[in-house]
């Protein structure tokens, strides 16, 4: 799940969409699907400083949930990539088990 700034353009979005999505089929994931939640006001302000060392307090966020399979190695370059990314406020991994019956 990543949350991104409220304030990104349409195509701005679909873009990080695209590079995320090419990131985890290229660290061997499959089945990439994308969950666009929309404009969501956040429970907590976040405060978030950029690479210029400027920082935004948001109080809205747009919600992304990706679900995929992928090898756990690959997990580590993803999360620090969202991390680095200015236009990503937070993000956050499961990782979501089989069930044995």
């Amino acid at each position: 799940m990543a949350v991104l700034r409220p304030d990104m353009s349409e195509d701005q979005r679909l873009a990080l969409t695209q590079k995320y999505e090419e990131l985890l089929v290229a660290g061997g994931g499959m089945y990439v699907e994308v969950f666009n939640r929309g404009v969501i006001p956040l429970a907590y302000s976040i405060k978030k400083k950029n690479k210029d060392g400027e920082s935004n307090t948001y109080l809205d966020g747009i919600y992304l949930l990706f679900t995929y399979f992928t090898k756990p190695e690959s997990m580590a370059v993803l999360e620090e990539t969202l991390r680095a990314d200015d236009d990503v406020i937070r993000s956050s991994s499961f990782k979501v088990r089989k069930r044995k019956y």
